[in-house]
């Protein structure tokens, strides 16, 4: 969205230039044998295919607006994968908005919407049977197994207090009131859920946009002499402050000020855990919306410092700050460090910063290809995976303008727009796929917003979830993963940390010139979505892995041998 008073113009006539210019106990989950692939045909499409018709799932994301063009309305819409009933598969949760005033909210389900995923992309609404919703404007739904006990809750950040729903046997229970901070009524647009001070169980950090969220702005222009009103910048309204908070036996205490070294009043739209330095601790880098990114490095003893200037995440390679949406970790060059993308405005275009190995980073946005495609359009949800299971890592980016009007101040804007698949070609350096190849879905115009990934069918791959600002979500099956060689892992850690959060695994490929590959658990990445926490790595035509590490969120690292492909593993941290 938008940077800076001084910089409000760009929301109506930001150019493309740049575009121009540039152990454990071991065990087996899942009966899939690791049967030797077909050679995978490169131009062979589409890659992906909408499944979302006759899927069961009807739900549409309402904007709630009357008209007056409230921030809150337009950059909404989440989606979620958790497995809330432990039979294995991933289930689908929408946010939806809430009533905004003026607005006539007769004959509409404005529910939050639980679908069971029932196999065969067939699902079935379950959300009055299992108390799964809040009346709350709900921007992003978080699945921490909080309370430890094995199964994932629900946390709903919203546009004013929050809600927090135990998953007690397969219901929801609304727990607010006994969670302590997490009660937080400010704009929450993402929360972090992980060990931050390795005492066994998850901390939280509140990833808060703006102050007033719902207050009756004036902007706009004007077109031949005519007023016309747009939504406001996030610079028109007060920045909002994040959050910090420890668990303490299951209630959240607010230790914000003692625990972050910086200021932590920003606009922050997505939050994303990772261990860039290496340390092992967690780290979090936070995308603000038009001002400088947090880089909050953990120090230990649930102290942090934001060092994203030093590291160089905190603006572009111009010195700017951006408009910054979504964000995501991994390795993209595969040289063992993460590396990371955020998706920005129109005129920005998708930044990337490449990880040097010593704790910096480098303006790699042209180079990697992600940034000069992208330029036309507003990022939001963006994700790293590999699709198509050759053992590097790709990108989704789903795209959204927030102005409904673009047009009117720059022809080459839209408001709807199509998202962008990228393939990496090995080194970290991506080509957008043309829709012909990658499947209609990647020619159609929407205001997409969340992106959730995961294997929705259980063939192996990784499916995708896209949500769209006032529309249907769209559900994308992956036709490709599959023709290649793959392995993953499902993580169960000791204590109060059940899916060990924060966890890193490292495997080696025997005979690969690049053998060494890692992933992290994380749930938060993105932007107003939860993924899928089993860690998964396409092979290419390689058999099975020599070795597999497991560092632990409690420290403790855990090796394995040799393990075939095809089979998504269970590791469990010793006692």
């Amino acid at each position: 969205m938008g940077v800076s008073r001084a910089r409000d113009r760009r929301w109506r006539a930001a150019t493309p230039l740049c575009a121009a210019a540039a152990l454990a106990t071991l065990a087996s989950c899942g009966d899939r044998p690791a049967a030797t692939p077909p050679a995978v045909d490169r131009q062979v499409g589409p890659l992906f295919v909408d499944r979302t018709a006759g899927s069961g799932v009807d739900f549409v994301h309402r904007r709630c607006g009357a008209g007056d063009k409230l921030i809150v309305e337009i950059t909404g819409g989440g989606v979620s994968l958790l497995d809330y009933d432990g039979d294995g598969d991933l289930d689908l949760f929408c946010c939806q908005g809430a009533p905004l005033p003026r607005f006539e909210a007769t004959g509409l389900d404005l529910r939050d919407r639980l679908y069971r995923n029932d196999g065969g992309w067939r699902f079935t609404d379950v959300t009055a049977e299992t108390g799964a919703s809040d009346d709350g404007y709900t921007y992003a739904a978080m699945a921490p197994d909080v309370d430890g006990d094995g199964d994932p809750d629900l946390f709903l950040c919203n546009d004013g207090r929050n809600t927090l729903l135990c998953n007690d046997g397969g219901k929801f229970v609304d727990i607010t009131a006994q969670s302590g901070a997490l009660d937080s009524p400010l704009f929450t647009t993402a929360a972090a859920f992980v060990d931050l001070d390795r005492d066994g169980d998850l901390d939280c950090y509140l990833c808060s946009y703006v102050l007033e969220s719902r207050a009756l702005k004036r902007c706009g222009s004007t077109v031949r002499t005519a007023a016309v009103r747009s939504y406001c910048p996030p610079s028109a309204y007060p920045p909002a402050p994040d959050q910090l908070l420890r668990n303490d036996d299951g209630k959240f205490v607010d230790v914000t000020k003692e625990s972050l070294r910086g200021e932590s009043l920003g606009t922050g739209l997505a939050v994303v855990p990772c261990d860039y330095d290496d340390d092992g601790d967690v780290d979090l880098f936070v995308s603000n919306d038009g001002q400088p990114n947090y880089l909050w490095r953990n120090d230990g003893g649930l102290r942090f410092t934001d060092v994203a200037v030093e590291a160089g995440v905190a603006v572009n390679g111009a010195g700017l700050p951006e408009a910054c949406m979504g964000a995501d970790w991994s390795d993209i060059d595969r040289d063992g460090d993460f590396d990371l993308i955020v998706a920005n405005f129109s005129g920005e275009g998708t930044t990337c910063y490449r990880n040097d190995g010593r704790g910096t980073f480098e303006d790699w946005s042209i180079a990697s290809g992600l940034g000069p495609p992208s330029m036309l359009y507003v990022g939001f949800g963006c994700e790293f995976f590999d699709w198509d299971h050759d053992g590097d890592e790709d990108a989704l980016v789903v795209n959204g303008h927030v102005l409904d009007d673009a047009a009117r101040s720059n022809p080459l804007f839209t408001f709807e727009q199509p998202p962008l698949l990228m393939e990496n070609g090995g080194d970290g350096r991506f080509t957008a796929v043309a829709p012909p190849r990658a499947g209609p879905f990647f020619a159609r115009a929407q205001v997409g917003r969340a992106l959730a990934v995961g294997d929705l069918d259980g063939d192996g791959d990784l499916d995708a979830v896209t949500a769209v600002n006032d529309g249907a979500p769209c559900l994308l099956e992956n036709r490709v993963g599959q023709l290649q060689r793959w392995i993953g892992f499902e993580l169960r850690g000791r204590g109060k940390d059940r899916f060990a959060m924060g966890a890193r695994v490292t495997i080696e490929v025997a005979n690969d010139p690049q053998p060494r590959r890692m992933a992290e658990v994380r749930g938060s990445s993105s932007y107003g979505a939860w993924q899928e926490l089993a860690v998964r790595f396409g092979l290419g035509a390689h058999e099975g892995v020599s070795s597999v590490e497991v560092r632990w969120p409690s420290g403790a690292v855990t090796r394995h041998g040799a393990l075939p492909a095809g089979k998504l593993h269970e590791l469990v941290e010793p006692k």
